[in-house]
């Protein structure tokens, strides 16, 4: 996990000072509410489902592209195999592409993204299994849409993710979720 934690902040670091010899920047930050259907019991399914919400910034370096900074904390307060609780932490970072659409006019025109985050995740609670109050590493790869409605403010109308942790859990010691998105984006630009 130091080492990810390491990795992670050596490509923020970077990132502050492409940032710092633009011109012109701009970047976001979000606040987001999280449903995520996990598969964190062992054998059949075992599927059940997780609230939260992040929060996630992230700075133009290139062009469309993008670095992701994403924490983010889902809670089941009574796992269905166990009754028990069970809360995931994650902190992740990454690249994030938006999709550049140029047939598409005016100032309310969906922005599309596509995005690929890693770094370390938390579990706890009796449902977190054997690996109860562990880390592990996590990923999320997926896109979404943001909306704009006023000349900073967006609406992340909707994003789907493939959220993979791979705690232990007696049989394969990783879980396959799907993870769906939606909330209020704040966008800046700085011209020096």
């Amino acid at each position: 996990m130091r080492s990810i934690m390491l990795i992670a902040a050596l490509v923020l670091g970077g990132t502050t000072a492409t940032i710092a010899q633009d011109e012109a920047y701009h970047g976001d930050a979000a606040i987001t509410y999280h449903w995520v259907r996990t598969n964190a019991a062992p054998g059949e399914c075992g599927c059940f489902s997780l609230n939260g919400g992040g929060v996630s910034g992230s700075w133009n370096f290139h062009g469309p592209w993008s670095i992701v900074t994403d924490f983010g904390a889902e809670t089941n307060s009574s796992v269905p195999f166990n009754q028990g609780s069970l809360t995931v932490i994650s902190f992740l970072a990454g690249a994030r592409y938006r999709v550049p659409l140029p047939w598409i006019k005016g100032a309310h025109r969906p922005l599309f993204f596509a995005q690929a985050l890693v770094g370390p995740a938390h579990s706890t609670g009796a449902g977190a299994g054997v690996a109860d109050g562990t880390n592990a590493f996590a990923a999320r790869i997926g896109g979404g849409i943001d909306v704009p409605v006023k000349s900073h403010f967006q609406v992340r109308a909707i994003q789907i993710d493939w959220f993979r942790t791979q705690f232990a859990n007696t049989v394969n010691d990783r879980q396959n979720n799907l993870e769906i998105s939606v909330g209020v984006v704040y966008r800046w630009s700085h011209v020096k």
